[in-house]
């Protein structure tokens, strides 16, 4: 794990009892008494936990020059790694860490590896490190826990507010969903219907099925009243018009990720009515910038303020 300026790098943090493992970049040097929020920010698709972390302390840095009362020793970030087989074989991971296929980390399934850990999935390594700061004999004073992802990132917690669950500690829970790829729509219909596209409703660009084990338990209705009942603020730069992901699937949303973003927006709101629990910033004139985004004024007032 290279190393980051103001952050701790543990490449064997431990999730809980039965032994599994994940990596991650954690803030040094925090007053765990005097930490009232915590921002937990999701790798991108190339599992780079070190840049997400180090982009995400470089917008709180901006953010407290900007307002002195957004105070970096009261702000914990954390950034996980999740490793796959292929950062195995490079000789990246850790012997004892938990693996996933290259990009099932993204959508909550199962890892591979190590050798004695199985079913395990990233949801619920997700699951152990919001526990961790909710605990409050750790952190008394902590209020808000914010779960940050942009791109691919946007997506493992985009599709992670449906399936987390436990509603314990929703009303400290927040979420920020920025530039994904490609979104877990919650209706049945898509703005560009492609009758060639077979299982265009499945998980993960769906909900009629073939969920992860972690979501066994779970269908569309409990989804959507999980999904819709949280807090939840999303994030599209109005010049993000790449499309990212090329399937039918995620064509059927719109061509871009921009479009995307106003696509969903406007079936939630149509279908379900806004949440109240729920903003969306469009970002003017930011791409897909993961930098511009967490910079912006709206990126820094939902990360460290909202």
């Amino acid at each position: 794990m290279p190393q980051v300026q103001d952050a701790t790098a543990y490449p064997d943090w431990l999730l809980d009892d039965s032994g599994a493992m994940l990596p991650v970049y954690q803030t040094t040097g925090l007053i765990p008494s005097e930490v009232t929020r915590a921002v937990i920010i999701l790798p991108g698709k190339p599992r780079d936990c070190w840049y997400y972390w180090n982009a995400m302390n470089n917008a709180l840095y901006v953010a407290n020059y900007q307002n002195s009362s957004i105070s970096r020793s009261q702000i914990s970030i954390m950034a996980p790694c999740f490793w796959t087989e292929v950062d195995v074989e490079a000789g990246a991971a850790p012997a004892d860490a938990l693996i996933w296929g290259m990009t099932t980390w993204i959508s909550g399934h199962e890892n591979v590896g190590p050798t004695g850990i199985s079913d395990y999935s990233s949801f619920k390594a997700l699951d152990a490190l919001i526990s961790y700061y909710m605990n409050k004999t750790l952190y008394p004073n902590l209020d808000t826990v914010v779960l940050a992802g942009h791109s691919a990132g946007g997506q493992m917690v985009q599709r992670y507010i449906g399936l987390r669950h436990t509603t314990e500690n929703d009303d400290r829970l927040h979420f920020w969903v920025a530039n994904p790829g490609s979104i877990m729509w919650l209706s049945t219909d898509r703005p560009y219907p492609n009758a060639s596209c077979s299982g265009v409703d499945d998980y993960k660009y769906g909900l009629a099925g073939d969920f992860p084990a972690y979501a066994s338990d779970l269908d569309r209705d409990s989804i959507v009243a999980l999904y819709n009942s949280r807090i939840v603020n999303y994030a599209w730069g109005t010049a993000d018009n790449g499309n990212g992901d090329t399937r039918c699937e995620a064509e059927t949303q719109g061509s871009t990720h921009y479009t995307r973003g106003q696509n969903f927006v406007n079936m939630i709101d149509s279908t379900f009515g806004w949440p109240a629990n729920a903003t969306v910033d469009w970002v003017e004139g930011v791409s897909h910038d993961n930098v511009g985004m967490m910079e912006s004024a709206e990126g820094i007032n939902k990360l460290f303020v909202y």
